[in-house]
């Protein structure tokens, strides 16, 4: 797959860089003057920008934490590695003899270095369009995998992103009833996914009872 990408660049020694790990220069007796550090430096804010834009307009009502969250762990090193695995990346990674004998090839830092190298690279080449598209061709935002990260965010997160990857509508939170005296209240809050309620939850505050109505919601959500 990535020989495909080699194809499409006019500046070769660029794709040769960003390939090109530390280990293999300083083993080169000054036959190669640069490793891909740079143009990961470069990669990286592109990648930033690019996911940064797409999850702004994919998910309006998100704030600030909630997007974060999701870039975080769409930009991931893990889950930079296993694009550059898809790509084969490890293949054409040059290392030297010691980084090699380590197992270099598969190490998720040296192959997620690898790819935000190569993303600096085509922005060089080709210009802003090719990188970005390139980074959206392989990170996939819309697929909830890469942003339902069940157990690190909040029910209600988790639902508004699961839901948002799947459909056009928003949670909507509705309170039911509110029983019990001041100092122990009761909430009972529906969540509903367009005109349907989808999960039910009871606690000593709105904000607990939407939460565990969104847990409930999930459930019922992912097996629909």
């Amino acid at each position: 797959m990535l020989a495909k990408v080699e194809h499409k660049f006019i500046d070769k020694e660029l794709f040769h860089m960003s390939l090109t790990h530390s280990s293999w220069v300083n083993e080169s007796d000054g036959r190669e003057d640069h490793s891909n550090e740079r143009l990961e430096f470069l990669g990286d804010a592109v990648i930033d920008a690019v996911i940064a834009q797409s999850l702004y307009e994919k998910f309006p009502d998100f704030n600030e934490g909630d997007l974060t969250k999701l870039r975080s762990n769409i930009v991931s090193g893990v889950s930079l590695a296993k694009v550059a695995r898809k790509l084969g990346m490890g293949n054409y990674l040059l290392l030297g003899k010691g980084e090699e004998a380590s197992g270099g090839r598969d190490k998720d830092s040296n192959l997620a270095n690898a790819f935000e190298a190569l993303v600096g690279a085509l922005l060089l080449d080709r210009g802003y369009a090719a990188a970005s598209q390139f980074v959206l061709q392989n990170l996939n935002i819309e697929s909830p995998g890469t942003g339902f990260v069940k157990g690190r965010n909040d029910p209600k997160t988790d639902l508004q992103i699961l839901v948002q990857s799947k459909t056009s509508f928003t949670p909507d939170y509705k309170l039911i009833s509110r029983d019990g005296p001041d100092h122990n209240p009761i909430f009972v809050v529906d969540v509903l996914i367009g005109d349907k309620i989808m999960g039910n939850g009871v606690g000593s505050s709105i904000s607990k009872a939407e939460m565990q109505a969104a847990a409930n919601a999930l459930t019922k959500f992912q097996n629909h």
